[in-house]
């Protein structure tokens, strides 16, 4: 059944006489006057639909007139179920709505689709609009829904893709109204910083999260989080029948953050206590990948076939989804550490298409955390370790870093500590320990 075209025009109407919330600002930038459809991802409460209103806000501080700028959210439930034929009747009843504004021959307006994967056929539609020449478009879809490649399919060249995480640390501040700089770190304002810190390490980014008065209502509201955005988007995308593992398969990798996770060992396992083949398991890691509830990182190596077989190192897309799991950072600080420092680094390469991260390691098993390439050259080493004091934590750390830079050819060597601050030296080589929260900020 069509949406009727009396319903749009109030849909249409109400927007244009709300007014828009407050937003905080967010480190991601759109472009204001693109010349293909901007598609933006990302797990479901990352802040997308509030990005589009900063945009929006923007738009209007501009000059752009209110009527020239349209936000539809396809998760409105009066608009079920949305189809391909009904974006033409959107375009006729915004017509009828502004007829001198739209059918200027000048007009030139904004289409903000939230939660676009809600509609049916939606490709069809937006490219019908795209190609009128007449709008720039903006749509969004939650990652465990829509993924990257989906837009890439469906939309053929005429999209550019970005991704939001939930708040960094620096948005975080922000969001708390903490003020930040270089003299930080020798002022009164090193106590909020800190104090903001512990809570990040503990409950993430999500914004809402973020925003919770009280612990047991954070963890409440990630419980939620990862019930219903990750988990029941997968079952339902990929009809997954044997469920009971995948739930299995999630709570092993949360327990394995930071480390290499080997599918033939996992597999050994639940073979014994569920009926399931590998390729099964295989298929669930990659929708686990996909919907970016979990980050997966490559070890670097020259040969691709290697880097492809070589078990990846895993990382939560936000490490307050520990907290369901119980998983308290006082038994788990150095990893909660290191997948805030693999966030960071994924939402930089996100930001910049000329940076990649791996990880590395040799046959002796000394490892390095993070390798950062730009345009395939190596340009940083990084290791996370939350404790420094320890000798022999100290000299395998450096270790490390020592026989990675040689075999690299890259100086530029860093270990992000919890808060030791300094510089180490081996083998005549400079390393420098810089403290997270001052790492994480610019």
């Amino acid at each position: 059944m069509s949406i009727h075209k009396y319903l749009l025009k109030q849909v249409i109407r109400e927007f244009h006489e709300t007014s828009l919330p407050e937003v905080f600002p967010r480190d991601l930038e759109l472009p204001a006057r693109p010349e293909k459809i901007i598609a933006l991802t990302g797990p479901r409460r990352s802040g997308k639909t509030y990005l589009l209103y900063s945009m929006i806000r923007k738009l209007l501080e501009q000059g752009i007139q209110s009527e020239k700028i349209v936000y539809i959210n396809f998760e409105d439930p009066r608009l079920r179920p949305f189809e391909a034929a009904d974006f033409e009747t959107f375009y006729e009843a915004y017509r009828e709505l502004y007829p001198k504004t739209v059918l200027s021959e000048d007009f030139k307006g904004y289409l903000f689709f939230d939660e676009i994967q809600a509609a049916i056929g939606w490709e069809l539609g937006v490219r019908r609009l795209f190609e009128t020449r007449k709008f720039h478009i903006y749509i969004t879809g939650s990652s465990s829904k829509l993924m990257s490649y989906d837009i890439a399919t469906e939309l053929r060249g005429r999209a550019l893709t970005y991704e939001l995480f939930p708040f960094s640390f620096q948005e975080l501040l922000v969001a708390r109204g903490v003020k930040f700089d270089e003299e930080s770190q020798y002022s009164s304002a090193r106590f909020s910083i800190a104090n903001a810190f512990e809570e990040y390490l503990n409950y993430g980014g999500f914004p809402e999260v973020i925003l919770a008065g009280s612990d047991e209502q954070k963890i409440r509201i990630l419980q939620s989080y990862l019930e219903t955005m990750f988990l029941r988007d997968l079952f339902e995308r990929y009809e997954i029948r044997n469920q009971l593992v995948l739930r299995e398969m999630v709570k092993h990798l949360v327990n394995s953050t930071a480390t290499q996770f080997s599918i033939s060992a996992f597999y050994k396992w639940i073979k014994t206590v569920y009926p399931v083949t590998k390729r099964t398991l295989i298929n669930y890691l990659g929708y686990l990948e996909d919907s970016r509830l979990f980050l997966m990182l490559r070890r670097l190596s020259p040969s691709l076939k290697e880097q492809a077989l070589t078990p990846k190192k895993v990382y939560l897309i936000d490490v307050g989804l520990k907290e369901v799991f119980g998983i308290g950072p006082s038994r788990d600080t150095g990893r909660r550490l290191e997948n805030i420092v693999a966030i960071e680094l994924m939402r930089r390469r996100a930001r910049n298409p000329r940076i990649d991260v791996f990880f590395w390691k040799d046959v002796r098993n000394r490892e390095v955390d993070f390798v950062v390439t730009e345009w395939g050259q190596v340009k940083e080493l990084i290791q996370v370790c939350a404790d420094m004091s320890d000798f022999k934590v100290k000299k395998r750390e450096l270790r490390a870093l020592a026989e990675a830079s040689d075999k690299l050819k890259c100086d530029d060597l860093k270990v992000i500590t919890f808060d030791q601050r300094g510089e180490e030296k081996i083998e005549e080589k400079n390393v420098k320990l810089i403290p997270a929260r001052d790492w994480l900020l610019p």
